[in-house]
């Protein structure tokens, strides 16, 4: 009867205070909703707004700087018209004088360059008749006499609205193309250039827009220019004139919203779709993050409720949890069973506290177990604690020591024993770490100097045995909150161990952390083992692998750097020459298990697994061990461009016309088999020519890029840089080569006598 009164007691309070705490919330979250729904769409429709506009300042940037390059191209002095079948020699030099244009144009793939009353579209890289440029481009929906028409009597910026493009120029996608006169004045008639925007680019500036499912499209006029489609909302429901920011309109069924912004000028409106359900959504979502602070409080209050409620029903809950069962059933005298349950508790915890003084090793391996874990509140408590266990730990500094070997005995070794009794100023424990399979020294000590000396001992106790002992210390700590990151350091001078060997203890200060400096020079050398796989060259090979062996064994780093370096080779190789492999799987399970590093365990093993790889790729690639009994159409291009990459006129046009191949096919064959395009592959070939005579002649720059098929040092030198990531007179210098022909600057090199 009692219980069930003082039961009755708590549950009375508890519904009291809960049935205010909700009634405090509904009211709270009712007054919110009101108040928040009504502004949730207008700032939703704001923010697309918003959108928008970011969408229109981008794209109307793109548009000014091609008008302020064709007003700089139409105004310049050094760009001039002239007839191509009257002065051919000045096409090279306008190629040039395009190249810094051309390279600024970011957000533009392609620019080409059209002279009103002649017939030759050019660019930075080419130049060609009109009526084959538009042979070549090949519109989806603009036949080439319009095409041709539209650039010889462009006097306006014109854009043509993306559409698919099946060009060897460029890559087959989707193309906004921007027509724009010449000059200030462009009915002055000079010219026009012509500008190809791949509609990724727009997709890339759409990016920024969607955000769940919508339409964005930009329109000139009426003409659509670009979309970005998830929603399938016809055109025909779109109104690009619309003058109101947001207008509704109900299509298959449901209710949709579109926002609509104009642009500055050219007749651009930029347009978002959305259903309106989304956006009824989206504003739920938006008041939701609103009043999410409204269930912790909730919480909170339910929690309050229920203590000040237990306040009431505590003195039933501590009597009847000190009483068992049988004295509930033996006795009625309730004192007299709280009575007997104390007395009995305190001897059963007298019995404990007389046990655990008899075990001295488990204390102290409890002790440095939470000492590790910063279970210690404060440095008082701690040394508190080690007096406890026999530890005197209230000293200068301390350190973490990992150990795989105790001398052919499985547990740690005693620190107060020999040899280490002719240490003075210390304290110490040791625990054993089952999983890592070493021992752990907690050891504290007066000195600095002390701690390596001990671990220095730890290290030469555990090779007694006469098997290796990895040893790591730590830094020395004085606070001994820092106790977690001193085991930390200690783990990851351990785990180092594959690079820095075992004949020493390994201290967490060798340890260098300088990854984001060393992966990008290993990814230099990595790519050059993948052309030289590529070339087929195997004494280039050697070279490159010996080149990234030599730079592992010379640099200090951390077993995780290491690792990281050996995976990004093997990635490297395995997934840029898959094709010549014919059990892919077998190799990834192979080569590119990431569980299988920790085989890897030296630079040795690297090597072996390293060389391995590319044996096994190079008797997949090279051609006179395939056992082919004819050469391919692919396999006499190559030897072609082997043979004639020094030919400053040899073209990809010119080579697929040669073997009856179109541009075309030759254009994918060629990559299908050898894993980049055909220009790829023959700046390779020149590129390694060119190292061969920086190395081991004294050819001047200029010189060298004449042999090696260049017109000019300057295009030289970005070819080289590209590929090598050095310029050569910084690869000649590299090599121990003589400079005689220093450079001038980043576009061109100057001659040395």
């Amino acid at each position: 009867m009692i219980k069930k009164s003082r039961s009755s007691v708590f549950i009375r309070y508890a519904l009291s205070y809960i049935a205010v705490v909700l009634l405090l919330f509904f009211s709270i979250t009712g007054y919110l909703y009101v108040r928040l729904s009504g502004k949730s769409k207008e700032d939703f429709i704001d923010n697309q707004i918003n959108r928008l506009s970011r969408i229109a300042n981008q794209h109307e940037s793109y548009i000014s700087a091609m008008l302020n390059m064709a007003e700089e191209i139409g105004l310049s002095p050094d760009i001039e018209f002239f007839r191509y079948e009257e002065e051919p020699w000045k096409a090279y030099d306008l190629q040039l004088k395009l190249v810094p244009y051309t390279s600024t144009a970011t957000f533009c793939g392609h620019v080409f360059l059209h002279f009103f009353g002649d017939d030759r579209i050019y660019s930075s890289s080419s130049s060609m008749e009109l009526s084959l440029f538009a042979r070549m481009m090949r519109y989806e929906f603009l036949p080439m006499e319009r095409l041709t028409s539209m650039i010889s009597s462009t006097d306006r910026l014109t854009v043509i609205p993306a559409q698919q493009v099946s060009s060897t120029l460029v890559d087959s996608s989707r193309v906004v193309t921007f027509l724009v006169p010449l000059g200030a004045a462009p009915q002055a008639g000079k010219g026009v250039l012509i500008f190809l925007i791949k509609d990724n680019v727009y997709q890339t500036l759409f990016a920024d827009a969607i955000e769940g499912h919508l339409n964005t499209y930009i329109f000139q006029d009426d003409a659509l220019l670009s979309s970005a489609e998830e929603l399938p909302v016809p055109l025909e429901q779109l109104d690009p004139a619309q003058k109101e920011s947001a207008r509704s309109f109900r299509w298959d069924g449901q209710e949709w919203t579109q926002v609509s912004f104009s642009g500055k000028n050219r007749g651009l409106t930029y347009v978002t779709v959305l259903r309106n359900s989304d956006i009824t959504s989206s504003i739920a979502q938006q008041i939701f993050s609103n009043l999410a602070i409204l269930p912790v409080f909730v919480v909170l209050s339910l929690m309050l409720a229920l203590w000040m409620a237990n306040r009431h029903a505590r003195p039933i809950r501590a009597i009847t949890g000190m009483l068992s069962r049988q004295e509930e059933e033996g006795s009625r005298d309730e004192l007299q069973q709280i009575s007997t349950g104390i007395r009995r508790l305190t001897t059963r915890n007298q019995e404990l506290s007389s046990r655990l003084d008899c075990a001295l090793p488990l204390q102290r391996h409890d002790f440095v177990f939470r000492f590790v874990k910063g279970r210690f509140a404060s440095r008082e408590e701690a040394v508190a604690a080690a007096r406890a266990v026999g530890l005197e730990i209230d000293r200068a500094v301390y350190a973490i020591v990992l150990s795989a070997g105790t001398g052919g005995n499985d547990h740690p070794l005693d620190l107060n024993a020999a040899p280490f009794n002719r240490f003075s100023g210390y304290s110490g424990a040791g625990v054993e770490l089952v999983a890592l399979k070493a021992n752990l020294y907690l050891i504290f000590a007066d000195s600095p100097e002390t701690l390596p000396e001990m671990a220095e001992t730890i290290r030469a106790e555990g090779e007694a045995g006469g098997e290796p002992c990895v040893t790591s210390l730590s830094l020395s700590h004085g606070d001994f909150a820092e106790a977690s990151a001193a085991y930390l350091e200690a783990f990851s001078a351990y785990e180092n161990r594959f690079v820095m060997g075992s004949r020493k203890v390994l201290c967490y200060s060798d340890i260098t952390t300088n990854l984001p400096e060393i992966l990008p020079q290993a990814r230099k050398i990595t790519t050059a083992i993948s052309q030289a796989l590529s070339l087929g060259n195997r004494e280039v090979l050697d070279v490159r692998i010996n080149d990234l062996l030599h730079f592992l064994k010379n640099t200090n780093m951390s077993p995780f750097a290491f690792r990281m370096i050996y995976s990004d080779v093997i990635n490297s190789l395995v997934h840029t020459h898959s094709a010549a492999l014919t059990d892919g799987s077998s190799v990834q399970e192979a080569y590119n298990n990431i569980f299988s590093l920790t085989s890897c365990q030296s630079i040795d093993d690297l090597d072996e697994l390293l060389r391995g790889l590319c044996d096994r790729l190079l008797s997949r690639e090279t051609p006179a061990e395939s056992g082919a009994e004819e050469e391919d159409e692919i396999g006499q291009v190559v030897r072609y461009m082997e043979e004639h990459f020094s030919d400053p006129e040899i073209s990809m046009t010119a080579l697929a016309d040669s073997f009856d191949i179109t541009t075309t096919r030759f254009s994918l064959t060629f990559k299908e088999k050898l894993g980049m395009s055909p220009l790829e592959y023959l700046t390779l070939l020149r590129v390694e020519h060119a190292k061969e005579l920086l190395a081991s002649t004294d050819l001047t720059i200029r010189e060298i890029s004449a042999r090696t098929g260049y017109y000019d040092a300057g295009s030289f030198i970005r070819r080289f840089k590209q590929v090598t990531g050095e310029t050569p007179l910084q690869y000649r210098r590299g090599r121990g080569g003589r400079e005689t022909a220093p450079e001038s600057g980043p576009e061109g090199e100057e001659d040395q006598p």
